[in-house]
């Protein structure tokens, strides 16, 4: 009985996913679309439109960090680096006069090590999205300059980027926004959206 309710639990959790996957990749491509990015100026950031999406991405971080586990070839250095960015490395929230109020209550654990996995597909899947799924306004429809990050540190990194570019499209003025960083984030809930629509629609339809 625990497995079925498991399995329904996952499944409500995937379909949650994909909505906020959904919203949000059209949500950026509607400050795109809107205002000519990045050439054009930019209208200000949407307050409260990307609220689910904060908290999805912080969900992400919370599974990368249960993930890990310690390498027996991972160097010192490696392991306090990998330490200050989980534990002290906050000052891109400081910049933006935000505050973190800790939660009164325990999450289970189990759904951040399903969104974390999702999300590190989704990244490693970005060089060879298909060229007819790419939308960001450019060049050559594709994604390949966007390696996947293959260390702790590198995708840590990457969730941060998420997480801050997110942040500044919800309270800052949008042309603001680095565009590398946006492009990045972008692509990365287009290569979500397409995973959700090719590999979990069949799950999600029972």
């Amino acid at each position: 009985m625990s497995e079925i309710n498991d399995l329904k639990a996952t499944r409500e959790r995937l379909r949650d996913l994909a909505r906020i996957v959904q919203v949000t990749r059209q949500a950026l491509a509607t400050m795109i679309r809107e205002n000519d990015w990045p050439d054009g100026q930019l209208s200000n950031g949407r307050s409260g439109q990307f609220a689910d999406t904060l908290e999805h991405i912080g969900e992400v971080r919370e599974g990368f960090i249960l993930s890990q586990r310690i390498s027996p070839q991972a160097t010192m250095s490696e392991l306090k680096g990998l330490v200050e960015d989980i534990l002290l490395d906050w000052k891109w929230v400081q910049e933006l006069n935000l505050s973190i109020a800790p939660s009164s209550q325990l999450e289970p654990l189990g759904e951040q090590l399903v969104v974390y996995n999702h999300a590190l597909v989704a990244m490693s899947v970005l060089p060879r999205l298909p060229s007819n799924v790419v939308t960001f306004p450019q060049r050559s429809p594709t994604y390949i300059d966007l390696t996947a990050p293959t260390v702790p540190n590198e995708v840590l990194a990457r969730i941060e980027e998420i997480e801050r570019i997110i942040y500044q499209a919800e309270i800052s003025p949008a042309r603001r926004l680095d565009y590398g960083s946006f492009r990045r984030t972008y692509a990365f809930f287009e290569a979500s959206h397409w995973l959700v629509s090719n590999y979990l629609k069949s799950l999600l339809d029972e």
